[in-house]
C-alpha cells in the first residue's frame, strides 16, 4: 500500500486519489434507494438512476457506475462518447442540455439518445430539424431552489434553467406546430441538500408533480432531477436515503394514482457517487507571516480544483508531516494554491499544526466537481488520477503534458 508521499513521488503533484470502496458503497446505497422506491411503488413503475457525468467523467469511475446498474446523463458530445466508451447504451443514457445549438442538437439525435430540452427556444431548434420526434423538457416550478451559493441553485425566478408554467402555453404552440411528442418532464431545483433540507425537497417535487398535473397530457417519465448532498464538514451528518425514500414514497405514489400515463421516474445522482471518495493530493511549498496572518502556500491551485474559488466551497484540509515526531504549535492559517489571483485560496482561517515545506496537503471530499472542472489556466497541466483497490494503485488517467497543450496553438 503507497503512503500519499509516495502516490505523490510515483504520480507527481498534485495528484487526485480515489478509494473503490467509497464509491462502490456510495453506488450500492443509491442503488438501494432506487430499489426502495420501485418496491413501494405499483407494478409497472419503472425507478432509473442517471449519474450525472459532469461531477466526473472517469471512464473507470463511469464503468464502476454502470456495473453498479446505474444509468447516466450527459451534456456534451465528449460526455456522450466518453459514456459510450465506458459501457453505456443509448437506452441507459439521457442528454440534459442547455442553450446547446442546432449542430449538437444533429449529433444528439443521430445518436439516438432521448434529450431533455430547457426553454421553448431550444425545441423550437429541435423541432424544425426533427419534427415528429420524442423530447423532454425541463420545466422551472419556481419553487425557491437548494443550494449552498446561488450559482448552483437551479430554481426559482433567478436561476436560467427550464421554462415556467407561465409559459408553457407558448410552449405547447411550439410542439404542436412540429408535431413534436412530450414524452418526459425534468425539473432540478438545485444541490447539496442533506437531512435538514428534505423538506423542502419534496415540497418542490410537490410542485412540479402539481405543474405536470394541471398543465402536461400523457406524460410517461418524470424526471426529479438529483440534488443529494454528502457532509463536507465533520459536523455534518451524512444524507438519509431511507429517510428521504420514506417521506418522498407517498408523494409519488398520490401522482401515480392521479396521473396513470407515467411509468418511469428519473433521478439524477451526481454529487453523491464520486464526492467522498476523492481527495487531492499536493505538497506545501511555502509559508510565510504578513500582516498578522499565516500563509500556507501549496501546489494545489484553483486550476487543479476551483470550488473553492468560484462557490466559496469548504473541503476539509489535512497535512501529514513528513516528521510526525517534531513538537508543532498550532496556527491559524490561510491555505493558499500557486495561481497569481487573490482568489486562489483552498481553505480560509483554518487551525492547523505548523508545517514544514514538503508536508503533503490532503483535501477531502474531491472526487465531485474536481478534475472535471480543472483547467489549463496559467499553462498549468491537469494531474494525474489514481485509483486505490485491495491496496493497489493504479493510474487511471495521466498526469498531463505540456507539450499537447503547446501543440495546440495556432501561430499566426
Amino acid at each position: 500500500m503507497f503512503t500519499p508521499k509516495e502516490l505523490l513521488e510515483k504520480c507527481g503533484s498534485p495528484l487526485y486519489v480515489y478509494d473503490y470502496g467509497i464509491l462502490y458503497r456510495r453506488c450500492m446505497e443509491m442503488k438501494q434507494f432506487r430499489d426502495d422506491l420501485r418496491a413501494g411503488l405499483p407494478d409497472g413503475i419503472c425507478v432509473n438512476m442517471h449519474y450525472s457525468t459532469k461531477s466526473n467523467n472517469n471512464p473507470t469511475i463511469l464503468s464502476i457506475i454502470k456495473e453498479a446498474d446505474l444509468n447516466v446523463d450527459c451534456m456534451s458530445p465528449y460526455e456522450l462518447e466518453v459514456d459510450k466508451k465506458s459501457g453505456f447504451t443509448r437506452n441507459r443514457m439521457l442528454y440534459v442540455c442547455n442553450n446547446i445549438t442546432a449542430e449538437e442538437m444533429r449529433f444528439v439525435h443521430d445518436e439516438g439518445i432521448l434529450i431533455c430540452l430547457d426553454s421553448i427556444s431550444q425545441v423550437e431548434t429541435w423541432g424544425k430539424q426533427f419534427p415528429g420526434t420524442d423530447i423532454m423538457v425541463r420545466i422551472n416550478p419556481g419553487t425557491s431552489g437548494i443550494g449552498f451559493s446561488e450559482k448552483v441553485t437551479t430554481s426559482g425566478k433567478e436561476t436560467k434553467f427550464g421554462i415556467s408554467e407561465e409559459n408553457l402555453l407558448d410552449l405547447f404552440k411550439v410542439t404542436d406546430q412540429y408535431g413534436l411528442h412530450i414524452i418526459g418532464v425534468h425539473q432540478h431545483l438545485g444541490t447539496l441538500f442533506l437531512d435538514d433540507k428534505i423538506p423542502e425537497y419534496i415540497e418542490g417535487v410537490k410542485a412540479g408533480l402539481s405543474i405536470i398535473k394541471r398543465v402536461f397530457t400523457d406524460v410517461k417519465i418524470v424526471d426529479l432531477g438529483g440534488g443529494f448532498g454528502v457532509p463536507y464538514k465533520h459536523k455534518e451528518e451524512p444524507l438519509s436515503l431511507k429517510t428521504l425514500a420514506f417521506k418522498l414514497l407517498p408523494v409519488l405514489e398520490e401522482f401515480v394514482s392521479d396521473y396513470p400515463s407515467v411509468k418511469e421516474f428519473k433521478f439524477e445522482p451526481g454529487r453523491y457517487l464520486p464526492c467522498e471518495a476523492g481527495f487531492l493530493l499536493g505538497n506545501v511549498t511555502s509559508l510565510k507571516h504578513e500582516n498578522g496572518k499565516w500563509w500556507v502556500g501549496t501546489d494545489i491551485g484553483m486550476n487543479q480544483l476551483v470550488r473553492p474559488s468560484m462557490y466559496d466551497s469548504y473541503h476539509e484540509i489535512s497535512i501529514i508531516h513528513q516528521d510526525p515526531n517534531k513538537k508543532r504549535p498550532q496556527i491559524l492559517a490561510n491555505i493558499c494554491g500557486n495561481i497569481c489571483e487573490s482568489g486562489d485560496i483552498l481553505g480560509k482561517e483554518r487551525l492547523i499544526k505548523y508545517p514544514d515545506v514538503g508536508d503533503v496537503v490532503v483535501v477531502h471530499n474531491a472526487g465531485a466537481y474536481g478534475y472535471s472542472m480543472a483547467s489549463n489556466y496559467t499553462g498549468r497541466p491537469r494531474p494525474a488520477e489514481v485509483m486505490i483497490k485491495n491496496d493497489e494503485a493504479t493510474i487511471i488517467r495521466s498526469r498531463e503534458k505540456l507539450s499537447p497543450i503547446i501543440e495546440n496553438i495556432v501561430v499566426l
